[in-house]
């Protein structure tokens, strides 16, 4: 009965803390919020904090996971919604939701990938947020292959096995899906708005002449 107690209590414990840094992060600022000050707001020690999270970038990584999924739930809509439309003007779309959702939500993007590069430069490829969304697009770009035929597409657990090469069109589409993604790096997206003057109905129409066409 003790071990279930204690999981019951870490999680409650990541969970506080996850609450502070949100608090925080919204009256302070990412970049000027400490890991110690996330664990006095938190009621927790500095040794329970670095358990749940080894760093702010996991921290900002599982907050921007829960604002992201909801992002994501937003596009499968817009999607489903609008499945009539042309490939281009759904992947159109798409761009709009993620830039808008970079834009937004950039202070808790930045210090992810920052740490990403260091530590782990795949670990964003095998994000589930990325999954999801690099699987819609490589979808509509297949869409917009010559020739393309849903029913001839990869099954799911083919692609995830890397045997998409099989297919020419359909590692077309992946590509470019992924190319796309790589493309949207958060720091290049605010240099583009703080340091060249565009504003994100600018930068989202600069992405779609080169990416949605």
């Amino acid at each position: 009965m003790i071990k279930p107690r204690k999981r019951s209590d870490a999680a409650e414990n990541c969970r506080l803390i996850l609450q502070a840094a949100k608090k925080l992060f919204a009256e302070q600022g990412v970049q000027t919020v400490s890991m110690h000050q996330i664990a006095k707001t938190a009621g927790v020690g500095q040794g329970t904090l670095y358990r749940c999270y080894a760093h702010k970038g996991d921290l900002c990584a599982a907050i921007a996971e829960q604002v992201g999924m909801d992002t994501v739930k937003q596009l499968e809509a817009f999607l489903l919604t609008n499945k009539d439309l042309p490939a281009s003007e759904r992947i159109g779309g798409v761009l709009q939701y993620i830039i808008q959702f970079i834009d937004e939500k950039f202070q808790l993007l930045l210090p992810i990938h920052t740490v990403h590069d260091c530590e782990d430069e795949s670990a964003f490829f095998r994000s589930p947020m990325y999954r999801l969304v690099w699987d819609k697009l490589t979808g509509l770009y297949a869409e917009l292959e010559p020739g393309y035929d849903a029913s001839a597409a990869p099954a799911q657990e083919a692609k995830a096995a890397g045997r998409e090469e099989r297919d020419a069109a359909w590692q077309r589409a992946s590509a470019k899906a992924h190319i796309l993604l790589s493309s949207l790096n958060p720091a290049g997206i605010i240099h583009m708005r703080e340091g060249m003057g565009l504003d994100r109905e600018q930068i989202t129409r600069y992405y779609c002449e080169l990416f949605a066409r």
